[in-house]
């Protein structure tokens, strides 16, 4: 933090928006990194489904912002591929802050803090959602600034390793979420190396990779999330039938009990 704040403003590099792989298909100009935000729609919503049999209650706030904002991330990105610009980029960047605030809220509430567990779910939103406004004020002025933004992105990515290396777990699982660090470490790779890997395929970019593992990084951390089993509705209705049964037993035993002490 001290380090950016020395650094002096960040302003957006104009020659991020030129992706290797502008083809167009079915109308679509830039369309495979448009359609490869897709995955992350499909993973937020996975993730939702598998909510109402969250196993441990304290996880289902932060773990409906996190899936949210990732169905929201799929969405932006879109939008944005389809006209890259600074002004679109703001759809693409602002619920991708949310997503990294909410993952840091979780382990913090996991594993760090013992209480106000969703005050810091959403003082850390509202930071995320304030780096990437502040940055879309500062452009829209003519004096980007990316500081904040750099922030909010990559001191959530140390700080969680920092956690998972020193605080034992207690119900995220540690396993998944060192996955997803490997997949985002790639998926950043193919991102920095995406005319090079364009190039030497002819046919994918480093860009639509990026979409593509960062997506199976969120459903590694979607499944860190402990969840029961789903439910299987004979089952259930044997249940009842048996637990109908006893009371039936229960009675019948109670009223003989009556009527011989009469």
């Amino acid at each position: 933090m001290i380090g950016l704040l020395f650094a002096g403003r960040i302003p957006q590099d104009l020659q991020y928006h030129q992706f290797a792989d502008t083809r167009k298909f079915g109308g679509i100009v830039n369309f495979w990194n448009v359609f490869s935000n897709l995955p992350f729609v499909l993973m937020g919503l996975f993730g939702i489904s598998r909510y109402p049999r969250l196993a441990v209650e304290e996880s289902r706030c932060g773990y409906l912002v996190l899936c949210t904002s990732v169905i929201l991330v799929g969405i932006g990105s879109a939008y944005y591929h389809h006209a890259p610009s600074n002004s679109s980029l703001l759809w693409d960047r602002l619920p991708m802050t949310v997503a990294f605030m909410a993952l840091l809220s979780m382990l913090l509430g996991e594993r760090v803090i013992t209480s106000y567990k969703k005050t810091s779910l959403w003082l850390l939103v509202a930071i995320g959602i304030g780096a990437a406004l502040y940055w879309s004020w500062t452009e829209a002025r003519g004096q980007g600034d990316l500081r904040p933004y750099v922030l909010v992105q990559f001191l959530p990515i140390l700080l969680i390793a920092l956690i998972l290396f020193l605080f034992p777990t207690k119900y995220l699982r540690s396993a998944p979420l060192l996955c997803a660090f490997g997949l985002y470490f790639l998926a950043k790779t193919c991102e920095h190396f995406d005319h090079e890997i364009f190039g030497l395929t002819n046919f994918v970019s480093g860009h639509t990779l990026k979409h593509v593992l960062a997506a199976f990084a969120v459903l590694c951390i979607v499944c860190a999330v402990p969840a029961r089993g789903p439910t299987h509705p004979s089952r259930d209705q044997a249940n009842l039938r048996e637990d109908a049964a006893i009371l039936a037993a229960e009675r019948i035993s109670q009223d003989g009990d009556r009527h011989g002490q009469v």
